[in-house]
Parts: structure tokens; sequence; C-alpha cells
């Protein structure tokens, strides 16, 4: 068995998946970008990688968009090795059908067993959503990374999602139930201390790391702070438990007339400021990005500190958007993960010479190692 202090994906098989063509592609340690025009295959295969860590696409919900025009299904094939050993992990996409994983040849059942089989950090230009747009995009941002590392995060956020619909079902029914309403409240609220708990140890970690990033991306210009909004009080289970509790309670008058929920833990958000200044609110656009930049190279150290590895680097079309400095900055992280970087025709030209790297032609689906 192969030993390795880095995880890192060997080779990608894919068939019928979007616009890619039929192939394997081989990949290398360290840096591997990917050059092409617009619209042949770039974002589509970072996408396919993704899809094999997390169990989705991160641009669509609809896995029927992942499957070739005219064809009716489609399949992603990752091999990969971490500090274990070697793995596998096949993705079948079918028309109309749920799709089917599989881990070593093993089918699952569940997304939540693909979790933290194959770590990834994603980042694309529209990530800035997480600084600009509304809290659900920090919520989805922490969720994510709670998921890959933690389990039973999962399956408390679903069993939370599940029972939040079933009490927003029945606050719109003509006669509310309030003892069937307490039921779900007490599941809501037994789920919801675990989530709250853990996210708050997650934003502090964060910051942490997402501090350091951003410094070092900014040349110590800039301070940046990280910190968890949340309704519900509490250092302990109990204690969130008997808060959220009690939150529920108080607002039930309020839910019964909107027709849903409006307290707990679907509402939290995560504070974002440089230098004490809110950046969704007053930070420019560079400084958005930055702050979005450094919030994912914070993941990948969190993800670190968790398993002992390093998560694969996706990086879509990011260089565009720094300057030379900050550009070497972020590749300088290829000494210590594995990143897959797209790049248009020409960027590439402006790359460090110093710098190693495989590079692969994106044309037509097709994808050419040089």
């Amino acid at each position: 068995m192969c030993y390795t202090k880095i995880m890192k994906v060997t080779a990608v098989k894919i068939k019928n998946y979007r616009n890619l063509a039929s192939q394997t592609v081989a990949l290398s340690d360290g840096l591997n970008i990917f050059r092409g025009d617009n619209a042949q295959g770039k974002t589509n295969f970072l996408e396919s990688v993704y899809l094999c860590c997390i169990g989705k696409s991160p641009r669509t919900d609809k896995d029927r968009e992942l499957i070739a025009w005219n064809e009716q299904s489609a399949l992603v094939s990752t091999s990969y090795t971490c500090r274990y050993g070697e793995g596998q992990i096949d993705m079948v996409l079918s028309a109309g059908k749920k799709k089917q994983i599989m881990i070593n040849s093993v089918a699952v059942n569940k997304t939540a067993d693909l979790m933290g089989y194959l770590n990834c950090v994603y980042f694309s230009p529209s990530e800035i959503k997480i600084v600009s747009d509304s809290p659900a995009e920090r919520r989805k941002f922490m969720d994510i990374d709670l998921c890959q590392t933690d389990k039973n995060y999962f399956y408390s956020l679903t069993r939370f999602n599940r029972c939040m619909q079933q009490r927003n079902n029945l606050l719109k029914q003509p006669n509310v139930q309030r003892d069937t309403i307490a039921a779900w409240d007490e599941q809501i609220a037994s789920e919801g201390a675990r989530i709250v708990l853990k996210r708050r140890a997650f934003c502090n970690r964060l910051s942490q790391f997402a501090t350091k990033c951003h410094s070092n991306l900014t040349d110590n210009g800039e301070d940046l702070n990280v910190q968890y909004i949340t309704q519900i009080e509490g250092n302990t289970v109990q204690q969130l438990h008997d808060n959220y509790i009690a939150l529920l309670s108080e607002n039930l008058d309020k839910d019964i007339r909107t027709g849903f929920t409006t307290a707990g833990c679907q509402r939290d958000d995560v504070s974002i400021k440089i230098n004490d200044i809110d950046v969704r609110s007053f930070g420019s656009q560079g400084q958005r990005r930055t702050c979005a930049l450094s919030l994912k190279l914070a993941e990948t150290e969190i993800i670190h500190s968790i398993t002992g590895e390093y998560p694969i680097l996706l990086l879509d079309d990011v260089l565009s958007e720094l300057d030379e400095k900050r550009q070497r900055k972020l590749l300088m992280y290829s000494g210590h993960t594995q990143i897959l970087l797209t790049v248009a025709v020409g960027v590439d030209d402006r790359l460090p010479n110093d710098l190693k790297y495989a590079l692969f032609n994106v044309k037509q689906g097709l994808l050419t190692k040089q």
C-alpha cells in the first residue's frame, strides 16, 4: 500500500459529462494548470472532481444538467491517494434516477458516506458571494466544510432541515396544533444545539487561519476578523437546547402569523470585517474578493488541522482577479497541497518563470497534457 503526506487526485476518468470528451486524465503532484478559451470544458473538469468529493456540483442542484446532451447517463471516476493509501470514487449519473456512488467499488446509499474520503476546497470568482451576498451563502460555506470533516454534523444538519420543513408545513395550516409544533420543537432544538456548537467552534478556528492568510495576501496591510453570529445562546449542548426551546416558544405566535419559523440557527450568519469595518457593507470589490480567497485558504488549513492532510485546492479562473504579487503567494500553496487551476489562454505566459507545474490544453472538451 502506498502512503503519502499529501492527498492528491492521480487520475480522472470521464464519460458523457457535460461537454467533456470521454477520456482519462492523469494528474501530477503540486500545481496542474488547465488552459483554454471559454466554454471548452475547463470549469467542467474541476466540477467533476468536486462532484466526487462532495457528492454534488458547486454550480447546480440538478444532476440532469451534468449529463451530456442527448445522453442518458454519465460517469466520473476519480482515483486518488491519501495518508491511508489509494482509493477510487465512482459517480454514475442517470437521467431520472438517483445518482450512484461507489467507493473502492462498494456502493454507498448516502452522500454522507462519501464525506471525508477525498476533501477539496473550491474557489471561483463567483465565490465572492460568500462575503457580499445573503447569510445563506455564509451558512452554506460553513456547512460544506463541516460536512466534509464531521459526518455527525452532516446527519444533524439533515435531520434539522427535515424537522424544520415539517414545522413550517404545520405553521401554514389553518388550525395550528400547538402540541404538535412543540414535539417538532424538541427535535429542532436537539439538532440545532449541536449545529450551533460546531459552527461556533468552526468559526473560531476559521478566524485564526483567515487572519493569517489575509495578512499574507495583503502584506500585513489589513486585519481580517471573522465572527459567528447566532440567536442561540449557551456554551453547552444542554444550555443551547434549553435556550433554543425558549426562543421557539417565544416566537410561536409570530411564526403562526407569518407561516414559517422566524428564529433559530437557520438564520445564523458570519460577520466579516477588515480593520473593524464590515466588508459586506463598506468593502471595495477588491477587498471582498481577497477576503473570500482568504476564507477559502483558511478552509484548507482547517481541514489539514482536523484530518492531518491538506485538501485538493480547485481554483477556477482566479488569477485574472489578482495582481502578480498575490498570484505568486496563492500559487505557493502548491508546495503542500495539490492545486487544479484553470486559466485563459495567455495567462500562463505571465506566470513566474521558476514555477513548476503540469500544463493541460483544453479544447472542445479534450484535455491534452503538454
